[in-house]
């Protein structure tokens, strides 16, 4: 009596936990399922600089990209200092950075930062013009470190790039131009990006309407 009462025992315990078999299988699958999430992380940022290549080599100058994602730059707010906010857009004479959707972004569909500028350490002849990228995630007061951000050449062989900015500079004010974008509470009417080609004729300037400026 006693000894069949082991063997059940026995038999119970053998059938409870999993065989080495099966561990060896979950594990091969997880191997599998990570190596496809790998591979799907690389070929969206592989389409992204496909896209960008067959753009240039077509004599894309970034008025197409700047037009579609600068148009549609959204007033994001994020935490200031003394309990203030700030706008997530930033624009200089030479340099942009704003927040807008994009729908084939490297880390696929979502809100990302954008910043345009030449490349640094470019000569004064020519230098190529950038995209740098981020998923979007709101800057805390005390952030101070650079965000990780990608790089795109949006145009090659770009001697200058300028920015300038149409709107109030305040709200008692008349909407003017402005060689740098005066305030963190409000996104600018216009923006007008004019580039300068190293050896050949210039396009005219791409004057762009932030169409989101009024939604916040």
């Amino acid at each position: 009596m006693i000894r069949r009462m082991l063997q059940r025992v026995r038999r119970r315990g053998d059938q409870s936990g999993f065989t080495l078999i099966e561990v060896l299988v979950s594990l091969v699958l997880l191997a599998l399922v990570l190596s496809l999430l790998t591979g799907a992380v690389r070929f969206a940022r592989g389409t992204w600089d496909a896209a960008a290549r067959l753009d240039l080599e077509a004599g894309f100058d970034a008025a197409s990209f700047t037009r579609a994602r600068l148009g549609e730059a959204a007033a994001f707010f994020e935490p200031g200092e003394a309990g203030l906010v700030r706008l997530a857009f930033k624009g200089t004479g030479d340099s942009l950075m704003f927040v807008a959707p994009a729908q084939s972004g490297p880390a696929g569909a979502g809100l990302y930062r954008h910043v345009l500028e030449l490349e640094p350490g470019s000569t004064r002849a020519a230098g190529n013009l950038l995209v740098r990228l981020a998923r979007y995630q709101p800057r805390q007061p005390r952030d101070t470190a650079e965000l990780p951000l990608e790089n795109h050449v949006l145009a090659e062989n770009v001697k200058a790039i300028a920015f300038r900015y149409f709107g109030r500079k305040d709200l008692r004010s008349t909407p003017e131009w402005h060689t740098t974008w005066p305030r963190t509470d409000a996104l600018p009417d216009l923006v007008e990006m004019a580039v300068t080609h190293s050896g050949g004729e210039s396009p005219a300037p791409l004057v762009i309407e932030l169409r989101l400026r009024h939604r916040t």
